[in-house]
C-alpha cells in the first residue's frame, strides 16, 4: 500500500471531492478542535443522537415519538452518519484514482443541536487506489473497520439495530453517493458502479446487495416503512419481493 503522509495530499484530494455536492465535502479541521470518534461512539452520545432522530422523524409526520420505532431511528441516524463519511471517500477514489484513510484519529466530530453531528478531518492520509478493487480494500480497511463497525456495534447494543440494517444502509449509502455524483458528473458514475461492485465482494459488505439488470439492490430494508406515512426506498428488497422476504431482511 502506497501511503502519503503529507496531510496536505489528503486536504487536496477531499477539497476537490467537495465539487461533488453536499454530502461530498467534509471540513478541514479548524482552530476549535473537535472531540475523537471515541466520544462519540459511546452507548450515551448515541443513544443521545437516536432520540433526537426520533423526535425530528416524529416531528415531520406530524406524530408522537411513541409511533417512531427505536430501531427505525437507530437505522435513520446510522444512515445519515455513514452517507457523510462514505460519500467523500468514495468521491475521493472516483475523481482522484486514491482513497482518504478515514479513521478515528483522522476524523473528529462537532457536536449540534440537531439530530446528527457535523465532521471535519485532521491530518488525513491517502493511499493510492488505481483500481476499484484496491479502493474497496482501503476503504473497508479504514472506514469500514475502525469507524462504521464500531458504530453499528454500539447501535446494534443500545437500539437492537442489526447487522443486517446497518450494513445494508452503508452499502446503500454507497451507492446513493454514485447517483448523487453522476447527476454533475454523469462521466463518473460507470467507475462509481464500479467501486460499488467491489465492495460488494469486501469484508462486511459482502452479500449486503446486488446490481439486478443495472438496477442495484439492497439484500435488507432500512425499516422507514415503519413509520406513520412511511414508504419504501428505491433500493429496497421489500420493493422486488412484495414484502415476502420481510422477516428475513431486518
Amino acid at each position: 500500500m502506497t501511503v502519503s503522509s503529507d496531510s496536505s495530499d489528503g486536504s487536496a484530494l477531499l477539497s476537490a471531492t467537495a465539487t461533488l455536492g453536499g454530502y461530498f465535502a467534509i471540513a478541514a479541521q479548524g482552530a476549535a478542535e473537535g472531540p475523537h470518534l471515541a466520544a462519540l461512539l459511546n452507548a450515551a452520545t448515541l443513544t443521545t443522537f437516536v432520540d433526537r432522530t426520533r423526535s425530528a422523524i416524529a416531528t415531520s409526520m406530524a406524530c408522537e415519538p411513541s409511533r417512531i420505532p427505536r430501531r427505525l431511528a437507530a437505522s435513520s441516524f446510522q444512515l445519515n452518519v455513514v452517507s457523510r463519511l462514505v460519500s467523500p471517500v468514495l468521491g475521493s477514489a472516483v475523481v482522484g484514482g486514491a482513497v482518504p484513510l478515514f479513521t478515528p484519529e483522522s476524523v473528529r466530530w462537532i457536536e449540534t443541536e440537531g439530530h446528527s453531528p457535523h465532521f471535519e478531518t485532521a491530518n488525513v492520509e491517502c493511499a493510492s487506489a488505481p483500481t476499484p478493487v484496491r479502493a474497496a480494500e482501503l476503504i473497508s480497511d479504514s472506514l469500514l473497520t475502525t469507524i462504521v463497525g464500531p458504530l453499528n456495534e454500539t447501535l446494534k447494543t443500545t437500539a437492537s439495530l442489526s447487522d443486517r440494517v446497518s450494513w445494508g444502509n452503508t452499502i446503500s449509502a454507497a451507492n446513493g453517493a454514485v447517483t448523487v455524483m453522476a447527476m454533475s458528473r454523469p462521466d463518473l458514475e460507470q467507475s462509481g458502479r464500479a467501486l460499488v461492485r467491489a465492495l460488494l465482494d469486501v469484508g462486511p459488505l459482502q452479500d449486503t446487495g446486488d446490481f439486478d439488470g443495472g438496477r442495484f439492490v439492497r439484500h435488507s430494508c432500512c425499516l422507514f416503512y415503519q413509520a406513520p406515512s412511511g414508504g419504501l426506498c428505491g433500493d429496497c428488497v421489500l420493493t422486488v419481493s412484495g414484502g415476502s422476504q420481510q422477516t428475513q431482511v431486518h
